[in-house]
């Protein structure tokens, strides 16, 4: 296998990945590995030889050449940056598989549409911020997964609508509105800001204000339930109030003077 022509479309340092750069890309990266620990940027190959830059603390840096007849027990990987989309190859037969055959254009597309076919749905929708106190519970339940991580209002919009919230039309108006209510949270004392950032963390006055709405919602439900019977009950009491007084008669095979004594037995 011919790996000479991979290098004709080398990668430069800085590979974009979004944006219009980004579809634009179209380059392959040879690499060689010892397990897992990388050893080797490929830059060139000679007949005896593999040249390029070795891996040191973070990075390949140092120039290098490793002969063939010391590659042995060496994994080779090769990444073809397709678009926005990178395949990574863990062999040569794996590489074949998928370049030979062209299947990675497959991939690429499958991929695409996989985000870009929600992402287009999503956009469709017209996106509002909950309450305030919902956000209020939204903001305790995403401090309660990280305490010790201040969050901002980026934070807060992906935990609740996904990374998707960043390519809608509204994202900008959205942040904007997410912006005032943790301003108005933590003049009511229910955040605190990090420092001069804006970033929040949210105090013990938020879990207390939070339970009190719980509450006084649980309150304000059961009275309205409660109000409900009522009227149903002073429906029937009047209906049969009005059959007791003769304003309403009932048919012969209707006794629903039988059906009050039945119905009062029970209160």
């Amino acid at each position: 296998m011919d790996f000479k022509g991979l290098l004709t479309k080398p990668c430069p340092t800085r590979i974009p990945r979004t944006g219009d750069s980004g579809k634009q890309v179209n380059c392959y990266s040879i690499s060689l590995y010892e397990g897992n620990i990388p050893i080797m940027l490929v830059n060139s190959i000679d007949d005896n030889c593999l040249s390029g830059s070795h891996f040191e603390g973070d990075g390949f840096r140092t120039d290098a050449s490793i002969p063939f007849n010391l590659t042995k027990g060496l994994n080779i990987r090769i990444e073809h940056y397709h678009g926005l989309i990178t395949h990574t190859y863990t062999g040569l037969i794996d590489f074949a598989i998928h370049e030979w055959t062209k299947f990675y254009r497959l991939q690429s597309i499958f991929a695409l549409a996989k985000h870009s076919v929600p992402q287009f749905f999503f956009n469709k929708k017209k996106l509002q911020l909950p309450k305030r106190m919902s956000i209020l519970e939204a903001i305790i339940a995403k401090q309660s997964e990280e305490p010790e991580k201040a969050f901002s209002s980026l934070d807060l919009m992906s935990y609740m609508y996904s990374l998707r919230w960043y390519l809608h039309p509204q994202r900008s108006e959205l942040r904007k509105k997410m912006d005032l209510y943790l301003s108005s949270f933590e003049a009511s004392g229910e955040l605190r800001r990090n420092g001069g950032k804006l970033e929040y963390f949210i105090t013990g006055k938020a879990v207390s204000t939070l339970e009190q709405y719980q509450i006084e919602t649980a309150r304000a439900k059961d009275a309205e339930s409660s109000n409900t019977w009522m009227l149903r009950l002073t429906a029937i009491l009047a209906f049969f109030a009005a059959f007791q007084s003769g304003l309403i008669t009932s048919p012969a095979l209707i006794d629903l003077g039988e059906v009050w004594q039945w119905l009062i037995s029970y209160m």
